[in-house]
């Protein structure tokens, strides 16, 4: 049996496993950071105010004496719900747009592409701050701008796919035995996209955490006293020379995780591409 996993191991991109364990640590700490962060993410101790990392506080403390590695690790659950819940939201209405305009072609095709070229035309920063600044700040409301931002990058992937399907003779032999359009659509084509959907979603992972700590940063995204990595960085930046640890920190954990999957989506592209040559 352990030959047999070391077999599995060996085959298995470096990068796809790095990136797992380092996406998986940020996914625990996400859901029970709360509870194993060692001190009160909100109590001040003013006596303690900017401590550099020490045996007490290994990553130091904030201007209000607050442990770095308690928010730190509590902050991770709401940089994660931001990214992984726009993503979500992009997911699902990317796919129903993609689905439907690579299906009907036409003029429903046009209309629904040209509409997210509209979307497209703008940087990605830009139409989350003017999302925002329509809707307010807050955590909810940086899902739905970064959602939005991402709907057509997604919308084009799924078009291009059912494109590329469409024709095919499954799908006019499913058609020909009088499915419904909805049945080929999510019983005949989506299962067909899902390899491409997935490597997509990780990009855009990525880039959402991005995003969204930039927003927080610019105090549009999560509102204080959340300890969102970027609302961290945004409150100490005048800190990092006298005592950089504060903006460090968080830094450092936005990079770890994107890092992790960026890598996560190339080990995935990996397997996917070897998969699909084997086949």
């Amino acid at each position: 049996m352990r030959i047999h996993s070391l077999r599995i191991l060996r085959n298995v991109p470096g990068s796809l496993l790095v990136g797992s364990i380092v996406v998986g640590i940020f996914l625990l700490l996400a859901a029970i950071g709360h509870w194993l962060a060692p001190y009160d993410i909100e109590q001040f101790n003013m006596s303690a105010r900017l401590s550099p990392p020490s045996p007490e506080h290994w990553l130091g403390t904030d201007r209000y004496g607050r442990d770095m590695l308690s928010r730190l690790m509590a902050g991770a659950r709401e940089t994660m719900v931001i990214a992984v819940g726009s993503v979500a939201l992009s997911l699902v209405l990317g796919l129903v747009i993609g689905l439907i305009s690579g299906y009907r072609g036409g003029l429903v095709d046009g209309a629904l592409m040209r509409t997210m070229d509209i979307v497209m035309a703008f940087p990605s920063l830009l139409l989350a701050l003017l999302v925002v600044a329509v809707l307010g700040g807050g955590t909810l409301n940086t899902i739905l701008s970064v959602g939005i931002v991402f709907t057509p990058k997604i919308a084009r992937v799924v078009r291009s796919a059912v494109l590329s399907l469409r024709g095919a003779a499954f799908i006019e032999a499913a058609i020909l035995r009088g499915e419904s359009d909805t049945h080929v659509l999510f019983r005949e084509i989506f299962p067909n996209i899902f390899p491409p959907l997935i490597v997509e979603t990780c990009i855009r992972l990525s880039y959402a955490v991005l995003v969204s700590v930039s927003l927080s940063y610019l105090g549009l995204g999560a509102q204080p006293p959340t300890p969102e990595w970027g609302l961290m960085i945004g409150k100490e930046k005048s800190l990092l020379l006298s005592a950089p640890w504060v903006v460090l920190v968080p830094a450092i954990a936005i990079t770890l995780l994107i890092l992790g999957i960026n890598m996560l989506g190339d080990g995935l592209r990996e397997v996917l591409v070897a998969k699909k040559s084997h086949d």
